[in-house]
């Protein structure tokens, strides 16, 4: 599998540089759509939203319609598969949505709009002990990675200007694993959280931010984009629930760390899948610590924003 020019560039081209203003949004329904959809204004950029219901990544004329009637600078492709066990069950769909769409949108983007298309640490070994740069070899480990890795490939393949945006453990509007970690805890049960996979916790509104940064910069090729800190999910857990003690949640919640072989999945799960940020920090581009992250989410939340 040839690699190269995998980690990309800040595009040297000589035509006029300013922030893109006008953005698409596929699969905007979820976290990361929503957030963006919710800061766009504040950013200086107009983003449009749609659905998988109201855009099929997989279908070229419906996408070549969209382009024509918002005439984007940039296509940000959210539309995916992410329900990682899920995806063990619904392989061939999985492959569809995530490996086969995004190349059928690049195609459709190319010459027309900048496509960035978000991926994820699945596409990456997850047993190593160091973060992974975006030069690392892929090497999934579940039926989401291996399709999110085709997704990748077929993006490169499409020949147009892209930016492939990996990211992980994502929270933010919408079910995420903090809401569903605080409502547990509210009902008072005890929580058994998994303390060896290591990750970045990664807010949605912070990471829209860091993507509108990326866009300005012209970075194009692959670039890692999450949180500062290193965390396990039981960390995380801990961190919400101490912070919604704060909020006047039951202030004897039990948050009881387990290992992963004591919560058996139908997917594997990489045990430490920190991805390297190297590269965006050259960019100039630093998202905030994920604790900072969790107490900006919970305010928005709290405020009925999608942030």
């Amino acid at each position: 599998m040839d690699h190269e020019g995998v980690s990309g560039t800040v595009d040297p081209s000589p035509r006029e540089r300013r922030s893109p203003a006008r953005w698409l949004i596929t699969g905007a329904g979820g976290q990361l759509g929503r957030s963006l959809l919710g800061v766009g204004p504040q950013l200086g950029i107009e983003a449009f939203g749609r659905s998988h219901a109201q855009l099929d990544v997989l279908d070229a004329g419906a996408i070549a319609r969209a382009l024509d009637e918002f005439a984007p600078d940039v296509v940000l492709n959210c539309a995916a598969l992410t329900k990682v066990d899920e995806c063990e069950q619904r392989t061939a769909e999985a492959m569809r949505v995530n490996g086969e769409g995004p190349g059928v949108l690049a195609r459709a983007c190319a010459g027309r709009a900048v496509l960035i298309h978000i991926s994820t640490e699945y596409v990456l070994p997850g047993d190593t002990n160091q973060p992974l740069d975006e030069e690392a070899k892929p090497a999934p480990c579940s039926a989401y990675g291996r399709s999110k890795l085709a997704g990748e490939e077929s993006v490169r393949a499409a020949g147009g200007e892209h930016l492939i945006v990996r990211t992980q453990w994502l929270f933010g509007p919408g079910p995420n694993f903090v809401r569903t970690v605080l409502a547990a805890a509210d009902r008072g049960e005890v929580l058994n959280v998994v303390e060896d996979q290591l990750g970045r916790p990664t807010w949605s509104g912070a990471l829209a931010r860091a993507l509108v940064e990326a866009a300005a910069a012209g970075a194009r090729g692959t670039l890692h984009l999450a949180c500062e800190g290193v965390a396990s999910w039981y960390d995380l857990a801990w961190a919400a629930v101490s912070e919604g003690t704060q909020r006047g949640l039951n202030p004897w919640v039990k948050v009881r760390p387990v290992a992963t072989s004591e919560v058996p999945r139908p997917a594997k799960r990489p045990t430490y899948a920190v991805l390297g940020l190297g590269r965006a920090r050259q960019l100039g581009i630093e998202l905030v610590h994920w604790r900072d992250a969790l107490s900006a989410y919970l305010a928005a939340e709290a405020e009925g924003r999608d942030a």
